[in-house]
Formats: C-alpha cells, structure tokens, sequence
C-alpha cells in the first residue's frame, strides 16, 4: 500500500504491505458550502430551540457580541457577524448600541488591524470592537460560584449588556469536550483565576495520578471542565447562539447552527462527531499520524493534538510514528519549559498544580504518553530538542518503520495510518 501523508507544504509517501495496515483512519468528508453567508441565514431564520434573533430584542436595548480572537480567525466571523447585524438592526437595535468584545481569554491583547481582520472591514467600520482583559480586575464582575468551587468572573461588558450573542467555532477540544458553545464566556471572556481554576480539573482529583480521564475529546456528560464552563456560562444566559463548523479541506463553512446556546451547540457537536470521529473496535501496536501538513503542523505545540488523537488508537507500549515539520520549532514557552526545567512526569504534574497553563499541561500530557509509548518523530527539529521530550527523532519514514519493527520483534506489527491526525479522533468502540 502506498499513501501520501501530509508534511508541511509537501509530502511523505509511506508504503507498506497491505497485510499489515488496520485501516487508514479519517472522518467522512464534509461538503463544501457554495454559499456561507446564505448557509448562515438559513441557520438563524430556522434557529433551534429559539426565537429569531430579531423577535429577541428591542430598541433601546444594548447587545453584546462575543466573537473569537485571532487564534480562532477560521471560524470565519467575518461571515457570521453581518447576518447577526442585520438581525440586530432588523429587532430595532442600531449599531451604535451593539459591541463586539473579542474573547482572548488569557490570550494577548490585540492590535486594530488584527480586530479588523477577525471581524471584517465592514463590520469594522460599524461596530465597535475591544478585546477581554482577563487579568484587569476591574474590568470583571463576579456572577457567583459553581458547583466545583469556581467563582466566576465575567467581563462587566458581558454581564451588564441586555442582551448577549455568542459566535464560535465547533471542533473537538481535549479538555471542553468540544470548543465552541459556552467556551465563549468560559474561558473566552472570564477572568484569570476563573479561567487557570477550571482548566485544573483536567488533572486528576487526587494529586499524583495525573490526567483525569474524564476530561476529554468528545465527552461532555461527567466532565468537570465542560460542566463547570455550562454552569459560568448559564450565570451569564445568552440569549442567542451562531456557531460554524469548518471543513479543513477547504476552510470554508460547512454547517452553522443557531438558536440555544445549549441546544444548537448540541446540533454542531453532533455534526462534528459524524465527519471527525472513526470509530475503531481495538487499538494497534503501531499507529502512524500526520498532522495534516501546513498550518497544522506549524511547531510542536500544535502537533500535541495529533499525539493526543493518536494515543487513542495506541497500545500501552506501542509505537507512534509522528510526522510534523515544526517549522517554528516548540512554538509555545510554557509547552517546551514543562520538558526541560523538570526530571520527571511526577515533578510536572506537582508544578501544573502549583501554577496551571494550558500550554504546560499539553506538554505535560504529551510527556505522559512519551513516557508510556515509543514516539518516533519526523521533523525539521534539533534531534537533541526532540530526545529532550523523552522522543525518539528519526530522518526518514524508512528509517522510522525499520526502529518500529525492531521495538516490535523484528517485524512490522499492523497499524492504523491517520494523514489528518490533527482533525480526526479515534474512538473505541465495540458497536
């Protein structure tokens, strides 16, 4: 069998008996859309579980917009944010009292051209575009306390509008179960402490077990992060929700739904699950992933979503052959500190429980199944840089799958191919 796996701008071919290849792992490919802006009005006068938009508001209210910032520019709120403008302005609300507040999270603070190019020109030019400070106190309110022991804190923009618009993008996410949704208030527009509290039940309750395997992919019931973001965004009640699904063949909009912000959430999720999910009826010894090339595989910060969908198709002990160029090495400061600045897998889960980042649990995360696995990486790093991450660096495909039948009693075991590693999640299943 031969198969092009993605690398970069360019390509690796891989080729090996048939005999030996479980499947090729990739979800059902969506259809492009021939036109966005038509596809998201479809979705907002047949909004799901809600009134239109327009029927939701009245002159003289203010409304708040939440969009993305610009690490979620391929949501394309460019495209959703007009029809929800017209809405607004259709329900007798002009533009003067709508704002649009760019939900960072802990995300750096952005420059004009880069709010100008998240919203679109002309939305630019009509509405008034800031960004959340979550680590301004003043700038926050607090709307109460979950059921995990969160206080909640919210943008004062957010929490004292009349009414409040979501926008966002649906895709998998390992810790929220899928991004999207009530991710725009938390974390999108929450404060810091708020923000570092909920992602910690991602560790596990009892400290020195490390992750929790309730927070995952593609899981939502009993999973505290997800749960505890439902309960900080119901403090808030947003009044109307339009979210997108992208087709990662062509970045282009492939659904949006809108309505609840529970309900039609719900619809995109499922959506998401039906062209993005395989589902596998065991694990395999050997699991070769790539990214999906370019910008997919952009450094090795953005490559932990492939390790992470990968490890699911993996056995304990097996070998996962890991293409992805890195061509902005690490890419991430608090990823690549978690390897260096500690001995042990047992040390790093001690210091995320000391200070939380995001970008220090994926490293953790990644370290965890470096540790419990053979991880074989095909890249443009420093080979030193990769063996520092408990990875074994390799220089070609031929190269790699010789290491893996030698780690596997001298004959390649069978394995699952994923070209899209990146995008597609494998799920056990025995249906």
């Amino acid at each position: 069998m031969k198969r092009q796996l993605p690398y970069g701008d360019g390509e690796y071919t891989i080729e090996i008996p048939d005999q030996k290849v479980n499947s090729i792992l990739e979800g059902i490919p969506m259809n492009s859309l021939d036109n966005e802006n038509a596809e998201v009005r479809r979705a907002m006068n047949n909004p799901v579980d809600s009134a239109p938009l327009s029927q939701l508001v009245k002159n003289g209210e203010k409304v708040s917009i939440i969009v993305g910032d610009m690490t979620r520019l391929s949501v394309r709120h460019h495209v959703l944010l007009p029809p929800i403008l017209d809405e607004l302005n259709q329900g007798g609300v002009p533009d003067n009292d709508i704002l649009i507040i760019s939900a960072t999270g802990d995300h750096r603070e952005q420059k004009p051209e880069e709010h100008r190019k998240l919203v679109g020109e002309d939305v630019y030019k009509r509405v008034k575009v800031i960004d959340h400070r979550a680590e301004v106190d003043e700038e926050l309110v607090s709307v109460g306390t979950t059921t995990y022991g969160n206080e909640v804190k919210i943008n004062r923009n957010v929490v004292e509008a009349d009414r409040v618009v979501l926008t966002g993008g649906i895709a998998y996410h390992f810790l929220a179960g899928w991004g999207g949704g009530k991710k725009a208030i938390l974390p999108g527009v929450s404060g810091y402490n708020t923000i570092m509290q909920n992602h910690t039940f991602a560790l596990h309750p009892e400290p020195g077990k490390g992750i929790n395997p309730e927070v995952r992919a593609g899981k939502v019931d009993g999973n505290p992060c997800s749960d505890d973001m439902v309960q900080g965004a119901s403090m808030v009640g947003p009044d109307f929700l339009v979210n997108s699904v992208i087709n990662e063949a062509d970045h282009k909009i492939a659904l949006v739904t809108a309505g609840n912000y529970l309900t039609a959430f719900n619809k995109g999720c499922k959506f998401v699950d039906q062209h993005m999910s395989v589902r596998i009826k065991e694990t395999a010894p050997l699991v070769i992933a790539s990214c999906g090339g370019y910008p997919k595989d952009i450094n090795f910060y953005q490559t932990y979503k492939t390790i992470y969908h990968a490890h699911f198709a993996l056995q304990k002990g097996g070998t996962m052959i890991l293409l992805s160029e890195s061509r902005e090495e690490i890419g991430n400061e608090d990823f690549a500190s978690i390897f260096t600045d500690y001995d042990s897998n047992a040390e790093r889960e001690a210091a995320l429980r000391r200070k939380y980042t995001i970008g220090g649990f994926m490293g953790y995360h990644s370290a965890i199944i470096a540790e419990d696995n053979n991880l074989l990486v095909l890249s443009d790093l420093d080979h030193e840089l990769v063996r520092s991450m408990g990875m074994a660096p390799v220089s070609s495909l031929e190269e790699a799958l010789e290491i893996a039948a030698s780690q596997h009693g001298g004959d390649l075991p069978r394995a699952y191919i994923m070209p899209h590693g990146g995008t597609t999640l494998p799920i056990l299943s025995q249906k």
